[in-house]
């Protein structure tokens, strides 16, 4: 007998191309358009609001396994060489 958990999230794989794709300017300027609408509905296609999100780059190399964490953890710029205002971004999600 097979027992199907219909409450399980999936794991999703989300490309974002050349570093903070939806902040800069883009020819054509639409280039992003179909991904940022995938995310904001994402959501309405999950069984339950999450209670946690686990983001795993593989961008980001370290000597040894890292994890950050704490009440409001700080973004981590992996990428160099984008205009300036893309790294002031900000996302302030509880962690």
């Amino acid at each position: 007998m097979t027992i199907v958990n219909d409450s399980r999230m999936p794991a999703l794989f989300v490309p974002h191309g050349a570093g903070p794709c939806f902040f800069m300017d883009w020819n054509p300027p639409t280039a992003w358009n179909r991904m940022a609408d995938f995310l904001k509905h994402v959501a309405s296609t999950l069984p339950a609001r999450p209670k946690a999100i686990v983001l795993v780059s593989g961008h980001w190399l370290e000597p040894v396994f890292s994890v950050t964490s704490g009440p409001q953890p700080k973004l981590i710029y992996d990428y160099h060489g984008f205009p300036a205002h893309t790294y002031e971004l900000r996302y302030p999600a509880p962690g």
